[in-house]
């Protein structure tokens, strides 16, 4: 869990450089004044709120691309902050030299004017592009060479110049190479644009890359543009509507979406198919499944989640472990389910199809590399295989069970984490060093993490693994039932992230994923931005789906999940949002966080609003084993050990924009007055239609700046209060503190004045016996902790050996074999101990009666002298050895005490619980 270190740096406060780049110019709220003065109220169709997405921020390593009065700006960070640094530096120098000079105000005013000017124009540089409609969404390609500009509408694609190009002594605003992405497919007619995704296994280089885009109306489509193919931009090389794939049949069927002027007709799936977002499964990374960054998942609004698998560009680039991996998974299944067809008639078909789909993978030549330095050397080009088809089966949809929702969740995001890579089993029979050296981190099993417009995060687990799958061709029948079936999420935990007296209306919560582990995670609502961590869960639970001993596993795994698993902690909270531009009846909706962790930088979490930016430096996670026994040192510990004391912290103070913005009546000629009319107001004001109507619309430019003035004032006055509550409240707790200080020393004191050294020995034996008590609790606690971590160790102990198994065994056999039972059980067992003990009575008198005889046949036989073989005794009495005959009586009457032993063990226990009875019923 990362630590606040400090609220709002610097260097990105007013009034540094930093704090210009995301603030509106002076007429950012000119729309809105102009709206208010022509009388325009919030229904006016072309001001509609939008509900949906907002990412108005994107970074290209440390340069900073924001959406600033619809207007995309760039800037470095670490520029911002050098910037800053050379600035303190030199006021410190100033100051240091004692250099005061007296200026008149004039001149102050106008170096203080040219100055901020100067700074103003030199922290950031404006890129125009030629785009009609609000910008909502900027996504910047993984090389950094393109930025996709979303509308609610239209898509453009702005080809980013190096940085070197970028900053510079010129910061005049730079008009950016753009193309438009489909120009008759996403129009203001057609279905909204909700994401648009560039693709982990796409190849993308100077020339171009893999764009994914997915509307609202559940239509998905692959572009693959190319600046020196103009036609690449308006064609998708791959268009699918997901309402016509969920009920397909066949590979052979027309799953395109419909084109621009075609008439869509009604579906029945039009609401229940309406999406929310959408991501991929995967980054590509080695360490992750091989399926996932192939896998498109689909989030719709009323809760269903669907994957798309494989989807992928006619060109795409092959990690280095993805087809041994592959290959691996495929052949094993293959074998496994060849053995019976009938049984496994449809997963069989699913199998031989991802086998064909490798074999031709396999068979193809690698296709030559691009000239990209950012391309890894161990990545493989190849071609999209055409068998079976460009298109997948829609897979879902994926639904978990909740007890105390709606029908409809109304979801706004989703993020997904990929399953640990099965790297054991591909490198078996290879050196084992490999894999101590490269541990792999994770857990075998997908994590979905859904989030609701209420701000509630799902956490669930897919556990059976999404894998590719493929519709049948025509004839050939691969499917008895072709329609797809729902699967179970586990639902794992639901996490509450904004509190119920700042959920608003408009709110899409955003998922941004963490820079230093893929199991944490910042989610970004209308007015704060929270941080969720399942890494330690995850490892926990990793070490127990992998632990060689399942003895316990099971219950231990239960209380994992049963338990709280995510760790969260909210970063910023915003509780004087101002009103949006365009809709002033709402607040303005924070745009998704940006998370970048720079050496000069340091770990921050960046999210703005069009008239202030609210940062957080986080303190950088540490790698190392965490030692919880630290947390309960000894009582006696050294005080440089113990963990220091921290004041918490909170956001600066940061005034609104109204306070500084320009006046609303300096461009009132020019906006609201007929060009015919402004000489009239030279003239001596006269009743008329056209000065009333003047009249009006400053009273409604005045009325609204003067309620912002007020709004801003009352705020900034509460705040004072608050600040001098607060510091009263310190002061009087530093007085009780104090009192308390004096009370113990001046009691000690009186006691010794007045007692001499016998109140002194009682103040010492109270303070002491105190001292004592706290230093044993301690102590207590210490142990406790002990005890549970060592018996929580014990538990996940090596197993037994085969001896040890052995001699358990023995023992429930003599435990059986002696009646040892608890107390509640004995009068149940009296009657088959009776029984046991006449047994074992009948058979040693037959035991004794035999070895009576045997001892008589033997002195008859020593008796009579031997008789010669031909004597007619030798016919009646066979000769038997004397060394058998031993051996015989030995082994009777070794029997013969141990049933004697068995005989007295049950009679004294028969006697016991004879007693017992007899004390019972007495």
């Amino acid at each position: 869990m990362p630590k606040i270190i400090d609220y709002s740096p610097p260097w990105l406060s007013r009034p540094s450089p930093g704090a210009t780049f995301f603030s509106g110019s002076g007429s950012e709220r000119q729309p809105q004044f102009n709206r208010i003065a022509k009388g325009k109220d919030a229904g006016d169709t072309r001001d509609q709120s939008y509900i949906g997405p907002k990412r108005a921020l994107a970074r290209r390593g440390t340069e900073i691309f924001a959406v600033v009065d619809n207007q995309i700006r760039w800037s470095n960070l670490a520029t911002l902050k050098d910037e800053w640094q050379v600035e303190v530096r030199q006021k410190r120098k100033e100051s240091g030299r004692g250099r005061e000079k007296e200026r008149s105000p004039a001149q102050e005013d106008a170096s203080s004017q040219g100055d901020s000017t100067g700074k103003q124009s030199s922290c950031y540089r404006i890129l125009t592009v030629p785009v009609y409609g609000q910008i909502k969404q900027l996504v910047a390609s993984p090389n950094g060479n393109f930025l996709a500009i979303i509308t609610p509408h239209t898509i453009h694609i702005a080809v980013l110049p190096d940085s070197s190009h970028l900053s510079g002594p010129d910061y005049s605003p730079l008009r950016l190479k753009t193309f438009q992405l489909g120009p008759t497919t996403h129009v203001i007619p057609e279905s909204p644009v909700i994401t648009a995704l560039w693709h982990p296994l796409g190849l993308c280089d100077n020339q171009g890359g893999c764009l994914i885009t997915v509307t609202q109306d559940a239509a998905v489509r692959v572009w693959e543009i190319d600046r020196n193919n103009h036609w690449s931009f308006d064609r998708p090389t791959v268009a699918v509507d997901l309402k016509k794939l969920v009920d397909g049949t066949s590979m052979d069927e027309d799953f395109a979406p419909s084109g621009f002027g075609q008439n869509k007709g009604f579906s029945a799936d039009m609401f229940d198919m309406e999406v929310a977002s959408a991501c991929f499964g995967g980054h590509g990374y080695e360490d992750e499944d091989a399926w996932a960054p192939m896998t498109l998942w689909v989030a719709m609004r009323p809760g269903d989640v669907y994957a798309l698998c494989p989807l992928l560009p006619s060109k795409w680039q092959v990690p280095s472990i993805t087809i041994p991996a592959l290959t691996t998974s495929i052949i094993h299944k293959l074998a496994s389910v060849q053995g019976d067809p009938a049984e496994f008639d449809d997963e069989q078909t699913i199998i031989q199809q991802q086998y064909d789909w490798l074999r031709e993978i396999d068979n193809q030549e690698p296709l030559p590399l691009p000239e990209d330095p950012l391309l890894p050397s161990m990545v493989e080009v190849r071609a999209r295989p055409a068998n079976p088809g460009a298109i997948p089966r829609l897979q879902g949809p994926f639904q978990f069970e909740l007890v105390d929702e709606l029908d409809e969740l109304d979801l706004t995001d989703i993020l997904v984490i990929a399953a640990k890579a099965d790297v054991e089993d591909l490198m078996s029979g290879e050196d084992g060093n490999l894999l101590e050296e490269n541990p792999q981190e994770g857990v075998s099993a997908t994590i979905v993490c859904l989030a609701t417009a209420s701000g509630r995060v799902h956490v669930c687990l897919e556990l059976d693994g999404v894998e590719g799958q493929w519709l049948p061709k025509t004839g050939r029948g691969a499917f008895t039932t072709p329609v797809s079936y729902p699967s179970e999420l586990l639902l794992l935990e639901s996490l509450e992230t904004v509190k119920e007296k700042y959920q608003t209306l408009n709110s899409w919560p955003l998922f941004t994923e963490d820079v230093h582990s893929r199991y944490n995670f910042f989610i970004t609502s209308a007015n704060n931005v929270t941080f969720l961590s399942l890494s330690s869960w995850a490892e926990r639970l990793e070490a127990e789906l992998q632990s060689p001993d399942p003895a316990g596993s099971g219950f231990r795994i239960k209380v994992l999940c049963d338990g709280s698993m995510a760790l969260r902690e909210q970063m910023i909270q915003v509780t004087d949002q101002e009103p949006s531009a365009m809709i002033p009846d709402q607040p303005e909706h924070l745009p998704s966080c940006l998370v970048l962790h720079d050496y000069d930088l340091g770990y921050l979490l960046l999210t703005n609003s069009s008239s202030r930016i609210h940062a957080v430096i986080l303190d950088s996670p540490s790698y190392a084993d965490f030692s919880l026994s630290n947390e309960l040192s000894p009582f006696e510990a050294d005080s440089a050990h113990q963990p220091a004391l921290i004041a918490p912290r909170r956001s600066a103070y940061q005034p609104p924009s109204i306070l500084y913005s320009l006046p609303p009546l300096a461009s009132f000629i020019e906006d609201n007055v007929a060009h015919g009319h402004r000489h009239t107001l030279k003239e001596p004001v006269r009743l008329s239609p056209s000065t009333l109507d003047v009249i009006t619309a400053a009273h409604r430019i005045l009325s609204a700046h003067t309620h912002s003035l007020e709004r801003a004032a009352s705020d900034l006055f509460r705040r004072c209060e608050r600040l001098r509550s607060e510091m009263r409240d310190q002061l009087s707790q530093l007085a009780e503190v104090a009192e308390r200080v004096n009370n113990i020393s001046d009691g000690v004191g009186q006691a010794q004045g007045q007692k001499g050294e016998e109140a002194q020995e009682g103040n010492e034996q109270t303070l002491n016996s105190r001292m004592s008590a706290a230093e044993s609790r301690q102590k207590r606690l210490v142990d406790r902790y002990n005890n549970i971590r060592n018996k929580i160790a014990k538990a996940g102990g090596r197993p037994m050996s085969e001896k040890e198994k052995g001699w358990v065994g023995e023992v429930d056999r003599l435990s059986v074999f002696l009646g040892d039972a608890d107390a509640k059980a004995d009068e149940e067992t009296a009657g088959d101990l009776a029984h046991r003990l006449q047994t074992a009575q009948s058979l040693a008198k037959s035991l004794l009666a035999e070895v009576s005889r045997v001892s008589e046949e033997k002195n008859a036989t020593t008796s009579h002298p031997p008789s010669t073989p031909g004597t007619p005794t030798s016919h009646h009495q066979p000769k038997i050895p004397q060394r058998l005959q031993r051996a015989k009586i030995a082994d009777a009457m070794s029997m013969v005490e141990r049933e004697s032993a068995v005989i007295d063990a049950i009679t004294s226990r028969l006697e016991r619980l004879t007693t017992s009875f007899g004390g019972g019923d007495d």
